[in-house]
């Protein structure tokens, strides 16, 4: 076991120390800032460089980082982008390119609950295909949902998108009508 390296069980003790469920949103937040590089994972130089840049301390400062800070991040466009293009690196299995359809779809549903109007019905869509998630996908689908956030008007087929994302919009136009 490396040394210089939180893993899964310290992981739920930090978790755990924080007051935080390991399942909760702000956890991905938490590996954003201390530069996880896969899940689970804490490596000593990333823990170093976050807690320090995050002016923290001691386990109360880090705390209240987590429950004021950090869920705040999460409503700041800017972040929330950050938060999101790092968590395509950092949900992905070693050596692979794309995300399996079933982490993708955990991390979308994590990350959208209550942001987007949409995120069940794509969620229902994606379970009819076998598909593992780009990286393309991944992240035109956060501009999709800032661009369409409640409906559908003016979507082009002809667009940039991905074919996945005009075979959501077919069939939610036609679920929806």
């Amino acid at each position: 076991m490396d040394e210089d390296i939180i893993g899964v069980d310290g992981t739920e003790k930090l978790c755990e120390d924080l007051g935080v469920d390991p399942m909760d949103v702000v956890t991905l937040v938490l590996a954003y800032h201390l530069k996880c590089e896969k899940m689970c994972e804490f490596k000593r130089q990333g823990w170093i460089d976050g807690w320090t840049k995050l002016q923290c301390q001691t386990l109360d400062d880090m705390k209240k980082c987590v429950n004021e800070r950090m869920r705040k991040d999460l409503d700041d466009p800017t972040i929330f982008r950050e938060i999101y293009l790092f968590t395509f690196g950092f949900a992905k299995a070693e050596n692979q390119k794309s995300l399996g359809l079933e982490t993708a779809t955990a991390f979308w549903q994590l990350l959208f609950t209550g942001k987007y109007k949409y995120i069940e019905l794509w969620i229902e869509f994606l379970e009819d295909h076998k598909n593992a998630i780009s990286k393309d996908t991944w992240n035109q689908f956060l501009d999709f949902t800032l661009k369409y956030p409640n409906d559908f008007d003016g979507y082009a087929e002809d667009g940039a998108w991905p074919l996945l994302i005009d075979e959501f919009v077919e069939m939610a136009e036609e679920r929806l009508d």
